[in-house]
């Protein structure tokens, strides 16, 4: 049927295609290898190591169909905001699922499947409310670790190796590592970096303030924490960055103080938003 010839048509042109492709550097996608699933969000070949990880995702093997993907060119017209810049980053880390207790819907192909209601809220059990008591704790325990290391001279790529290793020793996944390709375990925003920073070699600095921010997925629950650190001590940083510092820190606090039964969330913002205006800050509108 006609049906019938163009689909053969369909799937022979694809097949060349892929054929093709499978020449050229690119992205790697997911691919089943003697059983395991195997993922890799390097741009470039790495050559394989016999120990620690680059390759990315899951599984401590990775085979991979190359996919050519079209570079954007660096836009000479950006203006960054401040001194820092991107600098190199190491081949993402890679997890093996049955080092962790569960994995996020996304870990494999980088995109997330649930969604929650936006007009309910959950009410969670007393058996699932311990589980999210395990996660945060889990995920504060790593940030310990990850701030232990913050001085000057020291990678926020490093900081990474150290989270990644940490979450997986408590059987959780790290978060961030994949969500939508994100290519790393954690972030971490340095000095004018909003949020959501990529760990780099770039070397901590004294005076820098770093932001890490930590999210585990352990037993099917997110634990997410964060915290701003301070390179070289208090000492090290100007009167504004203390003030930014301190600004920050009793938002936090104001917010914590209205989270109870019967308060709005639009409060919350509102509380926020009059405290840093009054202090000479503004907050972050996407």
């Amino acid at each position: 049927t006609n049906i019938t010839s163009t689909m053969t048509k369909f799937i022979t042109t694809l097949g060349a295609i892929l054929a093709f492709l499978s020449t050229t550097n690119g992205f790697v996608i997911p691919s089943t290898i003697r059983g395991e699933t195997a993922l890799s969000m390097n741009k470039k070949k790495t050559k394989p190591r016999k120990s620690g990880g680059g390759g990315g995702g899951f599984a401590k093997k990775a085979t991979a169909i190359n996919i050519k993907t079209k570079k954007k060119a660096a836009n000479p017209d950006f203006t960054y905001a401040g001194s820092i810049r991107p600098f190199p980053q190491s081949p993402t880390r890679i997890v093996d699922p049955a080092a962790v207790l569960s994995i996020p819907d996304y870990a494999i192909d980088g995109v997330p499947k649930k969604r929650g209601s936006a007009y309910e809220i959950e009410i969670k059990t007393p058996e699932e409310i311990e589980k999210m008591r395990k996660s945060g704790r889990c995920a504060r325990e790593v940030l310990d670790i990850a701030g232990r290391l913050v001085k000057a001279g020291v990678t926020t790529d490093e900081i990474d190796a150290a989270v990644h290793a940490a979450c997986v020793e408590r059987g959780a996944y790290p978060s961030p590592l994949n969500y939508r390709n994100f290519p790393k375990s954690c972030c971490t925003s340095v000095n004018e970096v909003i949020c959501h920073g990529i760990p780099d070699e770039r070397p901590l600095e004294d005076g820098d303030i770093v932001n890490i921010d930590i999210t585990v997925y352990l037993d099917g629950y997110h634990g997410d924490c964060s915290e701003m650190f301070c390179v070289g001590g208090k000492d090290a940083i100007d009167e504004k960055g203390i003030k930014l510092l301190q600004t920050t820190y009793d938002c936090w606090v104001k917010s914590m103080e209205l989270v109870k039964p019967g308060v709005n969330y639009n409060v919350i913002g509102k509380t926020i938003e009059d405290y840093i205006k009054a202090e000479g800050f503004s907050t972050v509108r996407s």
